[in-house]
């Protein structure tokens, strides 16, 4: 019987963090749901992130901790009565989901629809074929392809169209990109994986565009048909390395208008043939010699690319979607920092900036992995940079990479290598390209020479040809004033200049502000470009006359965001911002959040008051400080740029917690959470750690609470510092024992405050400004499911240890324990 009315939703998230896929998805579902819960709908939201922020927000919204699969989420339709299903903020994960649970025929059973993208377009997304067909009608050009079930049909396939051609499984639930075949050998090799993890036993197989142009368009389109582009990138590298491991420019630098005007429209055409209500990623490969495209990818759903739109612009892009789901088209979607304009949602953003996203590394954690760059996403996150001109842009993301990262960066010393070996990394390119491209330029390659062994527009070499014509010139003149000015212009930072001159950074920067007297202006970042009225509350550094950024007013905080994601914190990190920020606003402070991670959760609208997409460097602390002039400053426990601030006489509250892990691999048993504040301790509770490292909520944690509480009396000796405390417990001969007591590690704290219902996070950001928190204690959550570490091994193309180091893990997930 059909419902009268779509009262039940049901948000599908992404899962855990994993190459390919940071808190962007998370961003956009928190967004969604704050809009939606203005509503009188009841919202649902799965997922197995363990690290989600779901559970704590302020907002009416089921939080269901489950596995992502089919089964799961076939029982979760029936037990709450599900009307809709909401795909778009779960990524690849939950498109492909839904496209089964269509096929299962449970949709039609229960008489469920989707939102924002109808199950006729997922189908027609997972199956190129399908999607070709779409694309001829359209008139828009297509890639020959062509789907196999055996291996026979894909080699007479490759012989017809030629070498090299590219493969892809079909409807695959786990991450998969596509694979370059150069050869009959390598094909034959590849297709046996990528049948086995295709759940049709089919895998699609097309002719390669290796060497062309990458370029994206990020559309909106609402139920009437209004449509707008909201933003273009173009890859630095061509088509053959994923785009996740290629340096993005904001907006596109190299295309004709009569080129960027076709994708416009061909993208535009997507959204309207597809029906899509929301956001709409297509990619496009670009012919670099006639100007011919074709469509690689269609993402109807929130990416890492929308969320590097989103911010490049200004553009409230997950704001405005959760509206039109809601039923409200362009042309009624006003938005916040609009002064005077009726209709400014349906107006398609400007830039007067340019923005680079810049992908990093965490190889120095994985010696043997694979640095070269192909198909396969190796990044395991990003750093994003504004500027005035692309030299600026690209160089403040050059030193966005924190000094922990740097020496990943270029995984040889670039400097060190001979011409052959040169010339191999330039030819087959590897992790931290960027830097053996300026080192090719050092020597004396001519931009044709560059541009031709990498198939890179020749444009960018000019760039990096004017980059180390800078640093020639700083390198020569020694606190030279118009040499400084210059070079802060086109993005130095007082580091690298410090580097060229031989001498230590506080040297230059005391030159810089004391004798030569140039000063960091801030930009806001906004949709209109200065066209109309908009009050923004994000701004990006640069060095001009016009500073456009005032001053905060009132009892303000300074919070130093995570940055780039990376092996050991990720999404945990992000989690802990989250909550730390809001705490910090209850107690009274407007926060002000310096963060430059383009996929960060901490940089959704109106959760800071104040906004710097900055790099994470002392100089750019220094010089928000400077502006700003906060009341205190905090930041996650004690690393590298806290260190670096401290030295400098700066004030920084340190959480008590570890960023990285808890003392790992060692035997233990059972974890108990107290709270130590000015000698007195308060047991939260126990969880149990099994053979695997993984947590189990106890069920009978009461009874096991009170065997460890006369234990906790002994943790004090161990405890320095107010905070929350992890107490490693071991059982031997029925006794227990206490292996150690450590402050609580960033990965296992989201976990930890939804199994005990508590807000860690933020009673130790409470503790950390007041010396006290009220402490309440609620009984643990009961549940089946288990707390598990996610590691990149695979993505790297490794063998996962037996005992990896919780330290490299990259994200963590429950998973059921039945």
């Amino acid at each position: 019987m059909a419902r009268s009315r779509a009262k039940n939703i049901l948000i599908i998230g992404a899962g855990p963090t994993q190459i390919g896929r940071d808190t962007e998805s998370e961003a956009a579902a928190v967004q969604i749901i704050k809009n939606f819960a203005e509503t009188d709908r009841n919202l649902f939201y799965v997922t197995s992130d363990a690290n989600s922020v779901i559970p704590r927000l302020d907002v009416d919204v089921k939080f269901i901790e489950a596995e992502l699969t089919v089964n799961s989420l076939i029982q979760i339709l029936r037990e709450n009565e599900i009307d809709v299903i909401l795909p778009v903020a779960g990524n690849t994960v939950a498109l492909q989901l839904s496209e089964q649970l269509n096929e299962s025929g449970i949709l039609k059973e229960l008489n469920v629809r989707t939102m924002g993208v109808t199950t006729t377009t997922i189908h027609n997304i997972n199956n190129p074929e399908l999607m070709n067909r779409v694309l001829k009608h359209i008139k828009e050009p297509t890639i020959p392809t062509t789907v196999v079930e055996n291996v026979t049909d894909a080699l007479r396939f490759a012989k017809r169209v030629g070498f090299p051609v590219l493969i892809k499984p079909i409807a695959s639930l786990t991450k998969t990109n596509r694979i370059k075949c150069d050869n009959e050998h390598q094909l034959m090799e590849m297709l046996e994986s990528a049948f086995k993890v295709s759940i049709t036993n089919q895998v699609a197989v097309e002719k390669s565009v290796v060497g062309y142009k990458e370029i994206e368009m990020i559309v909106i389109r609402d139920a009437e048909g209004s449509k707008l582009l909201i933003n273009g990138g173009e890859n630095f590298n061509p088509i053959g390395v994923h785009s996740g491991d290629s340096i993005i420019f904001s907006p596109t630098q190299t295309l004709t208008d009569v080129e960027f005007q076709s994708l416009r429209t061909a993208a535009l055409k997507i959204a309207e043939i597809l029906k899509i209500k929301g956001v709409c990623h297509v990619q496009f490969a670009l012919d670099p010699t006639d100007g011919k495209h074709f469509i690689t990818r269609i993402n109807p759903f929130f990416d890492r690319s929308s969320a590097f739109a989103a911010r490049a612009t200004g553009y409230p892009i997950a704001n405005v979607v959760a509206k039109i789901l809601m039923g409200q088209n362009l042309r009624e979607i006003k938005l916040s920092g609009v002064q005077r304009h009726d209709s400014l949602a349906l107006i398609e953003p400007v830039m007067d900036h340019i923005a680079v996203r810049f992908p990093t590394w965490s190889f120095a954690s994985f010696k043997n992995a694979n640095q070269q760059l192909n198909t396969r996403m190796k990044s395991t996150g990003s750093v994003m940079a504004f500027g005035r001109s692309a030299e600026e842009a690209l160089q403040k993301a050059i030193r966005s990479v924190d000094s922990t990262t740097a020496a990943e960066q270029a995984a040889l010393d670039e400097s060190q290598l001979s011409e052959a070996q040169l010339i191999n990394v330039l030819i087959h390119p590897r992790a931290g390209e960027v830097y053996y491209l300026l080192e090719a330029i050092r020597r004396g390659y001519t931009v044709d020479e560059l541009a031709k062994m990498t198939h890179i527009d020749a444009f960018y070499f000019y760039k990096l040809r004017h980059l180390v014509k800078l640093e020639r010139r700083l390198r020569d003149n020694p606190f030279d004033m118009v040499a400084l000015q210059e070079a802060k212009y086109f993005g130095f930072g007082d580091t690298q200049i410090a580097h060229l001159w031989q001498v230590r950074s506080d040297e230059v920067r005391d030159f810089r502000i004391k004798k030569a007297h140039v000063f960091a202006t801030y930009k806001g970042v906004e949709p209109t470009a200065g066209e109309f009225p908009y009050l923004t509350n994000t701004y990006y550094s640069t060095f001009e006359d016009e500073d456009e950024a005032v001053r905060t007013t009132g009892k303000k905080i300074l919070v130093l965001g995570t940055a780039n994601s990376q092996v050991g914190t990720n999404s945990a990190a992000e989690y802990t911002t989250f909550q730390t920020i809001q705490r910090c606003q209850k107690l009274g402070y407007k926060v002000i959040l310096i963060n430059n991670n383009p996929n960060a959760l901490t940089l959704i609208p109106d959760l800071a008051d104040k906004i710097y997409l900055e790099p994470l460097t002392v100089e750019n602390c220094l010089n928000i400080i400077h502006q700003e002039k906060p009341d205190k400053i905090i930041a996650q426990g004690k690393w590298e740029i806290v260190t670096q601030l401290v030295l400098r006489n700066v004030q920084v509250e340190q959480l008590p917690v570890s960023r990285t892990t808890r003392s790992e691999n060692i035997e233990a048993d059972y974890m108990g959470v107290i709270s130590s504040i000015n000698g007195s301790i308060n047991l939260f509770g126990v969880v149990g750690i099994d053979e695997d490292n993984m947590f189990i909520p106890i069920e009978v944690s009461e009874a096991l609470k009170v065997k460890v509480a006369p234990l906790i009396k002994n943790a004090n000796q161990h405890i320095t510092n107010n905070g929350i405390y992890s107490v490693i417990i071991k059982e031997n001969m029925h006794q227990l024992q206490i292996v150690s007591v450590v402050p609580l590690a960033v990965q296992d704290l989201p976990f930890l405050s939804f199994a005990f219902d508590q807000d860690f996070a933020g009673i130790i950001t409470e503790i950390t400004l007041n010396g006290s928190s009220e402490i309440e204690n609620h009984p643990i959550i009961q549940g089946d499911y288990r707390y598990s570490h996610v590691y990149p091994y695979t993505q790297f193309g490794l063998k996962k240890p037996q005992n990896p180091p919780f330290s490299l893990a990259i994200g963590a997930e429950f998973q059921s324990i039945k």
